[in-house]
């Protein structure tokens, strides 16, 4: 097997849906694609699946969603996630290394995709909403940083209002919002959205207009960024 064959085969199977949660269980296969990445050879973008969808089909990001990074930037990169998937989780210090590379050239927005086979993340997605309309985008990514950055985060009710007091919201209406399910619209909206796009699984992304499912390492995310960067002129 010539080593463009390998290298294609190892990144098809760490971004395939079957390696993120809604298409498998088991974990990406990391060994298999850590030599692809570590052996010094160029990553091609051309060698990646991942697909460019019409410009149309592109939804635009607006304040409904949770943002970090410039609103300028030229490469936005939207997510759907979600809180008690553990790709997601592993998917978290890539994308804030690439915010700190990419300072004022990247910015990320959260949408929410809660899969149904997980028992807490419908509620999960509640909490995050709540710290966003309590304390915009700074104490969403409060929230979001303390649930991602745990071990083994609880995720029901009590679990998650430690997560909110973290990020100094009124705990009495933190427990009303999730008592109520107060921001299922706007969850049903993200997940419609997402769904429309083909995201099966989580975590998924669109950088600018390509698209791809998976959890994977920065080597890689940057590869994509960088070819929106230069799709941008930039």
């Amino acid at each position: 097997m010539s080593f463009r064959v390998a290298i294609r085969a190892a990144l098809a199977a760490a971004l395939l849906l079957t390696e993120g949660c809604g298409g498998g269980s088991h974990k990406p296969p990391r060994a298999a694609l850590a030599p692809a990445v570590d052996s010094g050879n160029p990553i091609r973008f051309e060698d990646l699946p991942v697909t460019r969808l019409e410009r149309g089909r592109v939804p635009i990001p607006n304040a409904a969603n949770p943002s970090l990074g410039a609103e300028s930037a030229l490469v936005v990169v939207q997510m759907w996630s979600d809180f008690e998937c553990p790709f997601c989780a592993d998917v978290h210090p890539v994308m804030r290394e690439l915010l700190r590379s990419y300072a004022g050239k990247v910015r990320l927005v959260w949408h929410d995709y809660p899969l149904p086979f997980h028992a807490h993340s419908r509620l999960a997605a509640n909490a995050g909403r709540e710290a966003y309309a309590q304390g915009g985008a700074r104490a969403f990514w409060s929230f979001h940083d303390a649930v991602f950055s745990a071990s083994r985060p609880r995720l029901d009710a009590e679990g998650l209002a430690g997560f909110a007091a973290k990020a100094g919201l009124d705990q009495a209406r933190f427990r009303e919002a999730l008592g109520t399910q107060r921001h299922d619209a706007e969850i049903a909206r993200d997940f419609a959205a997402g769904t429309a796009l083909g995201v099966e699984g989580t975590p998924a992304f669109l950088v600018n207009d390509y698209f791809f499912i998976g959890a994977i390492p920065f080597e890689i995310m940057r590869v994509i960024v960088d070819r929106a960067l230069s799709d941008a002129g930039a």
